[in-house]
């Protein structure tokens, strides 16, 4: 039996909550200490992938709850939470997605339009954790795969580029069939950021 054939994606019920959490804190940078990462660290996380949302339990519950918010969770053969995705589904303009973008630059016509019609709905990828135990085998594939399932419209994500560079999430999204579509500059807990923003035309 593979490990894949082990592992479980439902749903996320409030029970789940704190699992979410410690699947998110194995991966979580604080934005105020990026200036402060040593070099080898920075290479570590830039290869390794990093999230840089400091939320609480609440913040899971309350999108466990929300009926535009889908929040999956694989499970293994003990029933731990290994990794979440967390799926916003909404109608809405590119500037609810964040409120930290600022200039946006377009690969194409299409994707100007995606992001920028407000008739056009779309889902936004926000968040995908694995434990790093797990990492590299699958799991987040797994998880992707199966929210596939239930979204009907194209898929948006952020991923860092500035001033820490998430390669791991650029080698993931590619992966899992997204594409290079935009690059946005912003600001979060004021220092400047760059992102480069990925869509799964999920046709």
């Amino acid at each position: 039996m593979t490990q894949k054939s082990t592992i479980k994606v439902e749903t996320a019920k409030i029970e789940d909550a704190e699992g979410i959490l410690n699947a998110l804190k194995q991966n979580l940078i604080e934005v105020r200490d990026v200036d402060e990462i040593p070099k080898k660290q920075r290479i570590k996380l830039e290869e390794e992938g990093f999230l840089r949302k400091e939320v609480d339990k609440e913040y899971y519950i309350k999108l466990i709850e929300d009926p535009n918010v889908d929040i999956y969770v694989a499970k293994n053969k003990n029933r731990t939470i290994i990794g979440f995705a967390s799926i916003h589904r909404k109608k809405y303009d590119i500037i609810k997605v964040r409120d930290v973008i600022g200039n946006l630059s377009f690969e194409n016509e299409r994707t100007k339009e995606l992001l920028l019609n407000k008739d056009i709905e779309f889902a936004y990828l926000d968040q995908v954790s694995i434990l790093p135990e797990y990492k590299r085998k699958g799991v987040g594939s797994v998880i992707f795969l199966n929210s596939l399932k239930l979204i009907n419209t194209p898929i948006v994500a952020f991923i860092v580029e500035e001033p820490l560079f998430n390669k791991a999430s650029v080698y993931w999204h590619k992966r899992n069939g997204f594409e290079f579509s935009a690059i946005s500059d912003g600001e979060y807990k004021g220092k400047a950021f760059k992102f480069q923003i990925f869509v799964h035309w999920n046709n």
